[in-house]
C-alpha cells in the first residue's frame, strides 16, 4: 500500500495495520503478559518473605491493552505513523503492584531495578508518589524489557530465539489504587460545568488517602512483629 496522503487515509492504513497485528500477535502478546506477572510475583514472594509480610501484602495484575483501547489511544495521539505499536505506546502490556504499604512500594522498585529478569529503561521511572499529579494521583511508574523465547521459522526449520518488548509496570499502594479505581469510573459521569469542584474534590481525597498510607505504616509494624514471634528460633539469627 502507498504511504497514506490524507488524515482518513492515514487512520485507515494504521487501523488495518493495528487490526492485523492484534490478530497474528495476540496469543502471543498473552504469554508476555503472564511471563511479567509471573517474574514480578516471583519478585513479590521473596520480597514479602524477607520483609516478613503476609503473602497478600504485595500482589500483581497484568494485561494486555485491547484492540479498541490501543485505537483510542492512538486517536488521542492525532494517529502518529508507527511500524510496530511499542514505537508509539509503551503500555500494550502493563502489569500493576500493589502493596499495602508505602513503604513497600519503595521495596518492590528496589527489587525490580536489581533482578537481572527485567531491563529497565533508563529516566523512565516517574515517582508520582513523592511527586503527586495535580489530579491527586499517586503511583511509580517504570518501562522494563521483558525477555521472552520466540520461535522464528524459516523455510528449513524454527528455531527458537530470545525477543524482548517493552512492558509499563506501575506500583501503587492499595488506597492509591481505591482512588484511581473510583476516579476512573466517575471521571466521564461528572458534567463540565462541575469540573473544577470535582477536580478539587478529588485531589483532597488523594491528599487524606496519602495522610492514610502513612498511619497505616503502623499496621506494618505489628504485623511485622507478630511474624517475628512466630518464627522459629533456630531461623531468628541466620
Amino acid at each position: 500500500m502507498e504511504k497514506p496522503q490524507t488524515r482518513k487515509e492515514r487512520i485507515d492504513f494504521l487501523t488495518e495495520r493495528a487490526i492485523r497485528f492484534f490478530n497474528i500477535y495476540g496469543d502471543e502478546l498473552e504469554s508476555i503478559s503472564q511471563i511479567l506477572k509471573i517474574r514480578l510475583g516471583g519478585l513479590a514472594s521473596a520480597y514479602v518473605v524477607e520483609n516478613k509480610l503476609p503473602r497478600e501484602a504485595v500482589v500483581v495484575h497484568s494485561r494486555v491493552k485491547s484492540l479498541s483501547s490501543f485505537l483510542r489511544k492512538l486517536d488521542k495521539m492525532d494517529w502518529p505513523m508507527f511500524g510496530h505499536p511499542t514505537e508509539v505506546i509503551t503500555d500494550l502490556i502493563g502489569a500493576r503492584v500493589i502493596c499495602w504499604f508505602i513503604n513497600d512500594c519503595y521495596g518492590i522498585l528496589d527489587y525490580i531495578q536489581a533482578t537481572k529478569q527485567f531491563l529497565v529503561e533508563p529516566r523512565s521511572l516517574e515517582d508520582y508518589i513523592k511527586d503527586p499529579k495535580i489530579t491527586g494521583y499517586r503511583a511509580i511508574h517504570l518501562l522494563a524489557d521483558v525477555s521472552y523465547d520466540r520461535v522464528k521459522a524459516d523455510r528449513k526449520r524454527r528455531t527458537v530465539v530470545e525477543d524482548r518488548l517493552i512492558c509499563e509496570i506501575q506500583i501503587r499502594t492499595i488506597l492509591q489504587n481505591a482512588w484511581s479505581e473510583f476516579t476512573h469510573e466517575v471521571h466521564c459521569k461528572v458534567p463540565a460545568e462541575y469540573q473544577v469542584d470535582y477536580d478539587t474534590a478529588i485531589a483532597g481525597i488523594a491528599r487524606r488517602l496519602s495522610d492514610e498510607d502513612r498511619s497505616a505504616l503502623t499496621v506494618r509494624e505489628i504485623l511485622q512483629r507478630q511474624a517475628e514471634q512466630k518464627e522459629p528460633d533456630d531461623f531468628r539469627n541466620d
